[in-house]
Parts: structure tokens; C-alpha cells; sequence
């Protein structure tokens, strides 16, 4: 037996027994198990998505109770010999000399086994413990890239600026999509109004962008400004988070000390919603970007409404997301299959591990998690303070590979102006980019919808889709849904690539046949994104 001596383990999940139904699942504090020969483990956190697969090699260390990190994670690996661990609560996890570990204080740990394959431990996990709600998101967050004012405005967001990057996005030939006016837009925390000076007539710049075929969402967070109005209203009515002692917590974050909405609390729900419901009646306002509800920014020891440790609070976030279909979420804890769009964290400027090299294979984690609705994060990064750093000598032929890796994700999102940080010619190739994703929206859409019904990733690790051909450690391509390979250049340079096909037929841009089983070396001069479809047999 694979578990450490003593532990009991799910009977529903025996070899042999893939298709039996789920039942509840025994408590089990500890579990250890070993690596099967040749084995590969996929899951547990999207910022560690370039250290997967782990293997009998591997050393890995990660504690999720919290989640530390500034992305979605869960407590869920899942093996390509058809193995899962999964526990709804945080966990220590550690992978040493080929044995898996993972230790909850709180809740029960799943053993699943039997089900063969990467896909088969995926699906039979997400069928139990994420299950797909059939909703996705707007067919518009699929179909036309997003636009995000964050690196153009930073933090002096205003109508002015607002209204000059629209405009200048239709000028370049790009297609109007949603349009997130990022933070800055209100005065401070916790009150949901535009700030006057900035914004002088809010509803015509909303009623603008909706004519020239914009949807807008305004970022928001759960963080209230001390001594201001609404923290004094929200702490008398017990709206606020508290710390152990009682007292309403003050936590230090990206932009200073604020105190915390309990959203497990009906009242704060409330109040939050109406000040959401207020902008959307009030200014035309479409949805919201979700931004903070880190698990960092909690503590197991809280005082909430509803019992509960800091990754919970951040599903309570996550679950308020449910409210709006225009949402796109950062940070995530569990609660895989719901209808929210999830970004990755931001990105820095470079080609490295936290630039574009990151982007693939954290994309392919946030999928093998449960978080269908994957964007990468803003073209050409969105880590400000990288951008800022180099934005007297911004690298155009990043800006380019940046924006071709996304053209076949589910989503691509533009914050700088490719039109005013880069040459002319560069510019063009992002703009290209973008009218690829136009190209395909309607088979990316219909993964989509695919997804939201299966629970399925759209973006899938090649031994999710092709097992046992030997692709289990390739991480630098994907396959968007069953039947599109998408190889991007992440190399600074590279003027080729070395590609691993599937077996089969292939044809390259829809067009020139490869066969299959092999790993041919492709053009892909700065222009070109090497992709691939899937033949159809006859």
C-alpha cells in the first residue's frame, strides 16, 4: 500500500475502479505515497508551474496553508500514470526522494487512483471536488483582445488618458474588446465613486467607450482606507475582518496599510454589492477586475463572520467574483470550474523565468487546476516597476514573442500601447498578433463552452492530450484544446524552433503537412508563431 502505515484511504478510488461514484472521503491528516517508475506530477501552484513536472528527481517544498503566492493555487497534484492528492484546504506538500507528502491541519486528503492517464486523474478530480458550472464567461473576453490602462496610466488614471487609449486602439486596426480602467480611479479604498478631478463626467467617457463597441470594468479590492468614512461605518457594524485580539486588522499591502471586508459576513456582501450595483446603474459600468484577496493578505487566526482560515477568505473573494459575468481574478485558492476569468500575475519584462519564459507553463498549471478561463498577463509585462525600469530601452522583439505567445491562449490583454513604446514595424507584428486571435476566437470559444460543460482545460500540457508518447516534460509548447499545437519562440533571437509533434498529421499554420512523431526544427523568423492543426483522419 502506498500510504504511510495507519492512514485509510477512499475504497471508491481503488485500481481498477475509475468509474465508481464519489463518496465522502475519510479524514487523513498525512499522506505519503511513492513514485511509480517514469512517473510525472502536475498541480499545486501556478507560480511553480516552471519547476512541473515533479519527479522522482525532484526536490519541491511548498506550504499552502495559506497560499504565499500572488496566483491561483490548490492543494491538487495529478499524475500522468493516473494518480491525484487533493485536499480543499491548505496543505505542507513535499516531494523528496521520489515520495509525495502532503500534511493538512484541517481537512481530508483524497487518494485517486486508477484512472491511467494525466486526463484520467483530471477528470475523474474535477468530477468529485471542481465540477464544471456549464456558464463561461462572455463570449468577449474570447473573441477581441483586452485592453487594461494599468502600465499606460499607472496610477494616474484619468477620462482624458482613458478616452486617448481607446481611440488609439481603433486607429491601429485593433478590435474594440473590454476595457478595464485599472487603480487610481476612485479616492481611496473603500470609496467607489471616480474621483471628480479625474473624471470630471464619468457617464459620458462610460457612454463614449460603449459607442465605439467598448465593454469597461473598473478594478476594485477588498481593502478599505483607515480613517475615512466607510471604515468607521464598516467597523461599527462589524463589516471588517478582525485580528485575534478582536480589532479590526490593518495589513500592510502593495499600496500601503488597509483594513479588510469580511465577505464571509451577508452584511458586508451587501454593502459591497451595492456599491458595485451603484456604479453599474449610475455609470454604465459592465464588470470588475478583482484585484488582492491574496491569501498573504489573511491570517488563519482571523476573526470572521463565518469560521474560517486565510484561503478561505479568499475563496469568500472568489465567490463575490460569481456575482458579475465581466470578472477577471489574479490571486485564487481551490473552487476550480466556476465561470471566472482568471490573469496571471504580473510578469516582468524580460525573457526569464518571471518574464515571457513563465508564460507557457504557468498557463498550463492554472489549467491542470481547475481555472479553464486563463489569460496570460499584459503584453510586455505587467510588473510596473520591471516595465518602468526599462521603458527607456523597452526590448521590441519581447514586446512581439509576448504578444504571439498569447494570440493563441484563451485571452490576450494589452496594457502599453504597442503603438506608442515601440517602432513601427514592431507594432504591426503585435497588432498581427491580435487579428490571429480575432481569426480563431470562434474555435477558441467553443473550447470555451466545451469547458465550462467537461470542466476540461483549454490549455492543455501535450501529455494531457497525447499520453505515453514520451512529451511528458515539454512545457514550452501547448495545445489549445485537442487539435491546435502552439509552439512559440520564447528565446531571445531565435529565428527557429525545435518542435515536438504528436503522432499524426500536422499541418503548419493550417497549411504545410509534417508528420507526425517527430521534432522537426521550424522557421519562425520574428514575424511567425509556429502553430499547428491537427489532421483530421479520413
Amino acid at each position: 500500500m502506498d500510504f504511510s502505515a495507519g492512514l485509510r484511504y477512499n475504497e471508491s478510488h481503488a485500481p481498477g475502479m475509475p468509474g465508481s461514484p464519489c463518496v465522502e472521503v475519510p479524514v487523513m491528516a498525512i499522506c505519503q505515497i511513492f513514485m511509480l517508475p517514469q512517473e510525472h506530477w502536475y498541480g499545486a501552484c501556478v507560480t511553480d508551474g516552471t519547476v512541473m513536472p515533479l519527479t522522482a528527481a525532484s526536490q519541491y517544498h511548498r506550504n499552502l496553508d495559506p497560499n504565499p503566492t500572488s496566483n491561483q493555487a490548490a492543494s491538487l497534484l495529478l499524475s500522468d500514470k493516473g494518480r491525484y492528492l487533493y485536499c480543499p484546504q491548505g496543505v505542507q506538500l513535499d516531494v523528496e526522494n521520489g515520495a509525495i507528502r502532503m500534511e493538512s491541519t484541517q481537512g481530508d486528503i483524497d487518494y485517486g487512483r486508477g484512472y491511467t492517464t494525466l486526463r484520467g486523474a483530471y477528470q475523474a478530480a474535477s468530477r468529485c471536488h471542481f465540477p464544471a458550472t456549464g456558464q463561461t464567461p462572455p463570449v468577449l473576453f474570447f473573441a477581441s483582445p483586452q485592453y487594461n490602462t494599468w502600465i499606460e496610466l499607472l496610477y494616474n488614471q484619468n477620462q482624458e488618458g482613458i478616452l486617448r487609449y481607446a481611440q488609439g486602439i481603433l486607429d491601429q486596426g485593433l478590435p474594440a474588446g473590454i476595457l478595464m480602467v485599472d487603480d487610481g480611479w476612485n479616492p481611496y479604498y473603500g470609496c467607489w465613486e471616480f474621483s471628480r478631478r479625474a473624471f470630471p463626467d464619468p457617464k459620458e467617457m462610460v457612454d463614449t467607450l460603449h459607442d465605439m463597441g467598448f465593454r469597461v470594468m473598473l478594478w476594485t479590492c477588498p481593502f478599505i482606507s483607515p480613517d475615512s468614512r466607510e471604515y468607521r461605518l464598516l467597523a461599527q457594524k462589524g463589516y471588517l475582518v478582525r485580528d485575534r485580539e478582536g480589532e479590526p486588522a490593518v495589513r500592510t499591502w502593495w499600496n500601503g496599510h488597509s483594513a479588510i471586508l469580511d465577505m464571509t459576513n451577508p452584511g458586508a456582501q451587501a454593502w459591497y454589492h451595492q456599491q458595485n450595483r451603484a456604479l453599474m446603474d449610475r455609470y454604465g459600468i459592465d464588470g470588475f477586475k478583482f484585484d488582492a484577496g491574496d491569501g498573504g493578505f489573511y491570517r488563519n487566526d482571523d476573526r470572521t463572520y463565518v469560521s474560517t482560515d486565510a484561503n478561505g477568505q479568499t475563496q469568500a473573494w472568489m465567490d463575490i467574483g460569481t456575482h458579475y459575468p465581466y470578472n477577471e481574478f489574479r490571486a485564487g485558492f481551490g473552487q476550480g470550474g466556476l465561470p471566472l476569468v482568471h490573469r496571471l500575475a504580473d510578469k516582468n519584462h524580460s525573457w526569464g523565468e518571471n518574464g515571457v519564459a513563465s508564460l507557457i507553463p504557468h498557463a498550463l498549471c492554472q489549467g491542470i487546476l481547475g481555472y479553464a478561463f486563463v489569460c496570460p498577463d499584459m503584453i510586455g509585462g505587467g510588473e510596473y516597476q520591471s516595465f518602468t525600469a526599462h521603458a527607456k530601452h523597452l526590448d521590441a522583439e519581447l514586446f512581439v514573442r509576448y504578444a504571439q505567445c498569447a494570440a493563441l491562449m484563451p485571452m490576450m490583454q494589452f496594457s502599453a500601447a504597442p503603438w506608442r513604446v515601440l517602432p513601427d514595424a514592431y507594432a504591426r507584428l503585435c497588432v498581427e498578433a491580435a487579428q490571429l486571435h480575432e481569426k480563431m476566437a470562434g474555435r477558441i470559444y467553443a473550447l470555451a463552452q466545451d469547458a465550462a460543460q467537461t470542466g476540461e482545460p483549454i490549455v492543455r500540457y501535450m501529455e494531457y492530450q497525447f499520453p505515453g508518447e514520451g512529451l511528458a516534460e515539454v512545457t514550452d509548447q501547448f495545445m489549445l484544446g485537442p487539435d491546435i499545437l502552439v509552439a512559440p519562440v520564447l528565446e531571445k533571437g531565435a529565428r527557429s524552433r525545435r518542435v515536438h509533434l504528436p503522432k499524426g498529421r500536422w499541418l503548419l499554420a493550417g497549411e504545410t503537412p509534417y508528420q507526425g512523431g517527430t521534432t522537426p526544427e521550424v522557421d519562425a523568423p520574428l514575424e511567425v508563431l509556429p502553430y499547428f492543426i491537427r489532421e483530421k483522419e479520413a
